[in-house]
């Protein structure tokens, strides 16, 4: 309890409408430039929600150095009245952000993973031009923002898929055309003859591409001639195959050919269908033909093979090779034909059968081979699987027809190839993705269940098991780990609920410091983020919002106000205690349907009923007005000649004047910072004046006199309602009331 011992001198009158005027505007100068759209953004229920996007991952292959990047919005969005709606391009798994658009279509010119955000703003409240570009990311956009624990009144779709856009290789499609003769021999004349050969047309040469024709000579397919029309001239006894060639001059010189010693199987390993680098086309088997003096007694051939299906997958730890001849085989008389599988770069023989069918159960390069022979000079128990090669079989066959052996036989040594390879992933743990994406909850007594759901799309392998993973804030900061997608945290902000498929074996959780170690940094330990780990984890996982909620609305507490009939129009509500909805309506008895704006000059003093319906039902509450006549310049000025002695109070004593209950003048009355008072009377010495709340308790304040001999109450402090001053001069007690706005 304290009183204050202020002298007052020369208190004077000073300009009441000028102060009043002030602190008016002061208190109203907030709201006037502000529209209504923008004040609702402010405050902490805001309806704006940026909704969803979707997005194809890709990868998008970047055509010319460009690509578009392309969005869906999926309609969820809420874009409140006087909002706008714009579309926000970000970089990397940091979600910087590089563009901005009205619509969700971006073009991009490197390889990244880029994401597509849906923002909805109100440009009074948030200026888009604040972005840097480059620099800012979308976590701090949100943290600007109330889904964040910003004050602006925006949403921004925070976790969204992306799109990875990759430098992509061009496909070759260079083809050549299949080769055919009509005679698969030759007889020499003269010591020569002509081999022509006829194309399929079936080729394919891209732009700058050209076709060549290449002739081989002898089964080691040795080239012996290069052409751009398949008609050549040969001397001597051998066999030959003319094979057709589609490259790019640009890529591929055929001054690299060297003839004699240049084998067609040289060339095929520069290409890519050869495993080369170079992207041309080279029919390996080609047009095949034998030369000889037509006395030659041995007249097989094995013909040629084909297959469309060259590259295969072990399935279950087998696959299946299929070969098809082209129907250009000589089986004489008393022959048989058979198809022997080869392995490797040496060509060993593995198997041999009557069709060209075979299943493996091993990786690697594989052949399959035509040969006929007769069953009366060989017998083809002699090949030893896994020992015997190619080679080794040709050098058996008779002379200038295939090897130089006694035998009469022939061998398709070039055959067709097959590369086999084990296609199983090195991980296969999937953590898949998880529903309950985008939930905004709130503390209930400083707590809140999070709680997620798998969508269904995990994988865990044998040995495996799965653990959800929480993480807290914009960085994903891993917080803790159980068995079940559900958490209970204890503060606001953002969270994450991630599936993590994991070998117990092969991880050791201390590898995890909670509270420190993101979710980008466990990805980075796993297979799926370059690390060694075999491991499944959602990274972006499903996201929720905690916050502590702002208590609901309704009609606001009932009060009681005192104005001046001078001061400016005001809004009710401003007036009501508690937290009264801003869309509820206005009555007194007299009109069941008033502004709500409160003119103290014009409208009656009284009760007005304020009414607001939710989904939570009807409330109600009053507020009663009393309109005061508060003193005016003249009144004031009247009141300072009557302290001076030139009226008809000039003693130096003050005594109660029972019929001016005006006798105590304070103003602005309501006040909200300083409340000025004018005493009835110059005292003689120190005025005791003390401050009473509503129960009469007494509550200190700061005292001052002002430029005018008033007396100056700092009143910033004191909570709302009414109060009461209490001066003793002269032996008398003098008091006043006046209504305190708590700002």
């Amino acid at each position: 309890m304290y009183t204050l011992a202020i002298p007052i001198r020369n208190i004077m009158a000073c300009s009441f409408h000028l102060l009043r005027s002030f602190f008016f505007t002061l208190a109203l100068a907030p709201m006037a430039w502000l529209p209504a759209t923008a004040m609702a953004a402010g405050g902490g229920d805001c309806a704006a929600q940026a909704g969803s996007t979707y997005m194809d991952y890709g990868p998008i292959c970047l055509t010319n150095g460009q690509a578009y990047i392309n969005g869906v919005p999926q309609g969820d969005a809420v874009v409140p009245p006087g909002y706008q709606t714009a579309y926000l391009l970000s970089r990397t798994n940091g979600l910087v952000l590089e563009q901005v658009g009205p619509s969700p279509h971006f073009l991009v010119t490197t390889a990244d993973v880029w994401r597509i955000h849906t923002l909805v703003f109100h440009p009074a409240t948030f200026d888009i031009n604040s972005i840097q570009f480059g620099s800012t990311t979308a976590y701090d956009l949100a943290q600007q923002m109330v889904q964040g624990g910003g004050g602006i009144c925006a949403s921004i779709s925070f976790t969204v898929g992306g799109s990875k856009t990759m430098a992509c290789e061009a496909p070759c499609t260079a083809f050549a055309p299949q080769m055919s003769m009509d005679s698969t021999t030759v007889c020499l004349v003269d010591g020569h003859a002509t081999l022509t050969a006829v194309s399929d047309g079936n080729q394919v040469i891209p732009p700058g591409f050209q076709l060549a024709f290449l002739l081989s000579r002898t089964n080691a397919l040795v080239i012996d001639q290069v052409a751009t029309t398949p008609s050549f001239t040969v001397a001597g006894v051998d066999v030959w195959r003319i094979h057709s060639f589609v490259y790019d001059p640009a890529t591929f010189s055929l001054a690299t050919i060297h003839p004699g010693s240049t084998s067609i199987y040289d060339l095929y390993a520069q290409l890519l269908q050869g495993g080369g680098p170079v992207c041309a086309s080279l029919t390996v088997n080609g047009a095949f033909v034998k030369t000889g003096a037509c006395t030659a007694t041995c007249l097989a051939a094995a013909g040629s093979l084909f297959t469309n299906h060259p590259d295969l997958c072990l399935a279950e730890g087998m696959a299946a090779l299929h070969a098809q001849p082209n129907g250009d085989a000589v089986i004489p008389a008393g022959f048989s034909m058979a198809f022997l599988l080869t392995f490797g770069s040496n060509q060993v023989i593995m198997a041999q059968g009557a069709a060209p069918d075979f299943t493996v159960t091993g990786s690697g390069h594989y052949g399959i081979h035509a040969f006929v022979y007769n069953p009366a000079t060989f017998s083809p128990a002699s090949l030893l699987p896994g020992a015997t090669t190619l080679a080794a079989l040709q050098a058996q066959l008779m002379a200038g027809i295939d090897g130089g052996g006694p035998i009469c036989a022939s061998l398709d040594l070039p055959g067709t190839g097959f590369q086999v390879a084990d296609c199983t992933p090195l991980c296969d743990a999937d953590a898949g993705s998880m529903a309950g994406d985008g939930q905004f909850l709130c503390l209930e007594q400083g707590s809140v269940l999070l709680e997620a759901v798998s969508a269904g799309d995990t994988v865990v392998p044998p040995g495996f098991v799965l653990h959800y993973l929480l993480s807290h804030g914009p960085q994903h900061v891993l917080e803790a780990m159980a068995d079940q997608p559900a958490f209970t945290v204890n503060s606001p902000g953002d969270y994450h609920i991630h599936a993590f498929v994991v070998d117990p074996a092969t991880w050791d959780a201390s590898t995890v410091e909670w509270g420190s170690t993101t979710s980008i940094d466990l990805n980075l330990l796993l297979v799926q983020g370059g690390g060694t780990i075999c491991a499944g984890f959602d990274v972006l996982g499903a996201s929720f919002t905690v916050a502590e909620c702002p208590p609901p609305c309704d009609a606001g507490t009932d009060n009681t106000i005192h104005v001046c009939m001078g001061d400016p129009p005001f809004a009710m509500i401003d007036s009501l205690g508690g937290h009264p909805c801003p869309f509820g309506t206005w009555a007194n008895p007299a009109n069941p349907d008033v502004s709500g704006i409160f003119n103290p000059a014009s409208d009656a003093a009284g009760t007005y009923t304020y009414t607001v319906a939710t989904t939570g039902g009807q409330y109600v509450s009053v507020l009663t007005i009393f309109v005061l006549e508060c003193p005016s310049v003249g009144d004031l000025a009247q009141l300072h000649q009557d302290r001076d002695g030139t009226g008809p109070q000039s003693a130096s004593a003050c005594f109660p004047d029972l019929g001016r209950p005006g006798s105590v003048l304070v103003w602005p009355n309501p006040s909200s910072s300083e409340l000025h008072v004018a005493l009835p009377c110059q005292p003689e010495g120190n005025t005791l004046a003390t401050l009473h709340d509503a129960t009469g308790r007494i509550v200190r304040t700061a005292m001052s006199t002002g430029a005018n001999g008033d007396l100056v109450l700092d009143v910033r402090h004191l909570p709302a309602g009414l109060w009461t001053l209490r001066a003793i001069l002269g032996g008398h007690a003098y008091t006043a009331q006046f209504i305190h706005l708590a700002q």
